[in-house]
């Protein structure tokens, strides 16, 4: 296998972004497969990526945005 985790770390938002091609993905999934270390990696980034898109969707309550333009003033 050609895929070793300094390759796979570098190939690895461009794979969760799909813009890999088929064979760099082959390789991605081949490493990931065998690698703990940086399956763990994935799930981490895939999840972090779930929160982000979570975090954006909820509206900020009305009281917290007005602390935080009270914070920005203090400066």
């Amino acid at each position: 296998m050609g895929c070793c985790c300094d390759d796979c770390e570098k190939m690895m938002q461009p794979y969760m972004d799909g813009v890999l091609s088929e064979a760099q993905i082959l390789e991605a999934q081949e490493h990931l497969a065998c690698c703990p270390r940086c399956e763990k990696r994935y799930r981490f980034e895939v999840e972090l990526r779930r929160y982000v898109r979570i975090a954006v969707e909820e509206p900020m309550p009305a009281e917290l945005k007005a602390r935080l333009v009270g914070l920005r003033g203090q400066q």
